[in-house]
């Protein structure tokens, strides 16, 4: 019988033997029609895009179109502001520079949220301002001399405004270029029974000690002409604090230096200076001749007094 072979394909080089399993063919390449539609698809989706663009921009465009006369107002208003804010004239700026007269500094004790001892009818804070600045007006009459207040009526009388702390009064008349330096206060006793004048000169050891004792001499010797009685042995008086914040009292007559701290107005001042206890403002007889509006005038001429007598002038008004 004869022998029969499959009936199969005879290999040839370069055919793949895996006759019964052969390799997938390859997909047919695409057709024309397939490439111009990806080119629209890729077409709309660039202009979806710029469809969202345009629409943010006109979003923006609008929000500003609202909002931009509010902005010209408010430019507008800030720019009127602006104008209408007082701006220091040349003439006066090169004024002040050029002003060589000495410098008066007068620090109004107390105000703002301090408003000091309690008088009989009125507190420490409004008699020191009220002499403050009569004194200031009698410094600017005579010319002679250049008053500068350590603090405003703002910080005096206003008493949501926070205390101004004695040195920093101290440094704004140290800024200032003050010669001389007279903070006025108002004593008090809670017996309402002592009277008089006092004050306080920077105390032995530190710079500006005898012109302010001298000074010094010169108010004691003003009031004691009015008739008013000097506290102590000669109205001259140093203090310090100890080191529980006790104070420590001496006469002008101890000339013993201590390492104690004074008064914080005295202490920073950079110019002779004295603290000024005007009067009692407890006391009805000091207050109806130094406390109250005709006293706080009368005080203002004591104090012009003295100062022209330290600078080695006549009074002029």
């Amino acid at each position: 019988m004869p022998v029969t072979t499959p009936n199969r394909t005879p290999y040839r080089k370069g055919q793949n033997r895996n006759w019964q399993n052969p390799p997938p063919r390859r997909p047919a390449p695409r057709r024309r029609e397939d490439w111009y539609a990806m080119r629209r698809r890729r077409r709309r989706r660039h202009l979806a895009r710029g469809l969202v663009m345009a629409a943010c921009l006109c979003v923006v465009a609008g929000a500003v179109l609202l909002l931009l006369p509010s902005l010209m107002q408010q430019e507008s208003d800030a720019a009127g502001a602006t104008a209408a804010a007082p701006t220091p004239e040349p003439a006066a700026a090169a004024a002040a520079q050029t002003d060589t007269r000495p410098v008066v500094a007068i620090d109004p004790g107390h105000g703002g949220a301090d408003p000091g001892s309690e008088g009989l009818g009125f507190d420490e804070y409004e008699m020191t301002w009220a002499t403050a600045n009569a004194l200031y007006d009698l410094l600017e009459q005579d010319g002679r001399l250049r008053p500068h207040l350590t603090i405003s009526e703002e910080e005096s009388q206003n008493h949501d405004i926070a205390r101004i702390r004695p040195s920093e009064r101290a440094q704004r008349a140290n800024e200032a270029g003050a010669a001389l330096l007279l903070s006025i206060h108002g004593n008090s006793d809670p017996i309402y029974d002592a009277s008089g004048y006092e004050c306080y000169a920077i105390p032995p050891g530190n710079a500006n000690h005898e012109e302010s004792v001298r000074f010094a001499e010169y108010l004691t010797a003003q009031f004691s002409s009015l008739g008013q009685r000097l506290r102590g042995e000669n109205g001259i008086r140093y203090l310090y604090y100890g080191e529980n914040d006790e104070q420590i009292m001496t006469e002008s007559s101890d000339e013993t230096v201590s390492s104690n701290p004074t008064f914080g107005v005295l202490e920073y001042a950079a110019c002779p200076a004295v603290l000024s206890e005007q009067c009692f403002i407890t006391n009805s007889a000091d207050v109806d001749l130094l406390g109250d509006a005709d006293g706080c005038e009368t005080a203002a001429g004591l104090y012009y007094n003295a100062i022209c007598a330290w600078f080695g002038l006549e009074p002029a008004v």
